[in-house]
């Protein structure tokens, strides 16, 4: 079995570590609705007033199958270009491992290799398969209701949380990492490549919380909602069966648990902003996300 080396493997910061498994429930599920086709004016007023919206169906197996494939040849090496600008840029973090991973990365077969990784981002330009599904125009129509606007895809990415080995992601904001202005309409858009049940790290989500605003983010087992911040009465899973889709606001809280199955968790998650939507920096968004200087601990 082939033990070709990596060059310059990009490994999360965050290793594995234990977490309090009653940070999440199990026993509040959301249903959601059949298919993109189905969205009426009734389901966007849900989604603004409760921060997420599921689809069922969004997406057809077909080309859920061909997503991925395409996320697999990106990570075996088969798009030349991509594999170029891994190497060329490894600060973009196009092809991110398991922390766990750091020392053993190189010992294992080639073609395990794949199961190690965590994150695969900045790819829509390389894998036409997986653009397809940035670019669907059902589903853009929806993303363009949901943020009122003309959409602007903001950021894309492919989430793999491995069997056995892939971490928690702990309760957070997705608007906490953008340096993106208070206030811009965020839509994310998490779309099931494999089946996401409770045991492999499907998503929770605590609905209205992006009507609460920014909260206040600590480095812990990840840029997090401090523990003991987390209401867990308000939890709701969203279990996905592959080509399922759940949209949600920027702001609204949510989490992942770890994946403790013999069975990957594959999925794609793209944001959308709306077309001409300034940008900040990190220091504007550390000042309303981080915890310096406000006399706060975790």
């Amino acid at each position: 079995m082939k033990t070709k080396k990596t060059e310059n493997p990009v490994f999360d910061e965050f290793a594995a570590s234990k977490y309090n498994e009653n940070l999440y429930r199990y026993d509040n599920v959301a249903t959601g609705i059949s298919s993109l086709d189905s969205v009426t004016d009734e389901h966007v007023a849900y989604y603004r007033d409760n921060g997420f919206l599921v689809i069922q169906n969004a997406f057809v197996l077909e080309k859920i199958k061909a997503a991925r494939n395409g996320m697999m040849d990106l990570i075996d090496g088969k798009s030349p270009e991509f594999t170029k600008a891994v190497a060329l840029a490894p600060e973009k973090n196009l092809i991110q491992f398991e922390g766990s991973m750091r020392n053993s990365l190189n010992t294992i077969p080639v073609e395990e290799r794949r199961n190690a990784v965590r994150k695969i981002q900045f790819f829509v330009d390389y894998e036409p398969r997986l653009k397809a599904l940035a670019e669907d125009s059902k589903f853009l129509a929806v993303v363009s209701k949901l943020i009122n606007a003309k959409p602007e895809l903001f950021t894309d990415q492919a989430l793999s949380k491995p069997a056995k080995i892939g971490r928690e992601k702990p309760w957070h904001q997705d608007h906490a990492f953008f340096d993106l202005p208070i206030g811009t309409p965020i839509v994310g858009c998490w779309i099931a490549l494999d089946k996401a049940m409770p045991e492999n790290g499907c998503m929770h989500v605590k609905p209205r919380t992006h009507k609460e605003g920014p909260v206040v983010h600590f480095k812990k087992r990840d840029w997090q909602i401090c523990d003991d911040q987390v209401d867990l009465t308000r939890d709701v899973m969203i279990p996905l069966n592959p080509g399922g889709l759940l949209f949600f606001d920027g702001l609204m809280q949510h989490g992942t648990p770890a994946n403790k199955t013999s069975f990957r968790r594959r999925a794609l998650q793209f944001h959308y902003i709306p077309v001409d939507t300034p940008r900040t920096n990190k220091e504007s968004r550390l000042s309303v996300f981080g915890s310096e200087g406000k006399n706060v601990t975790c």
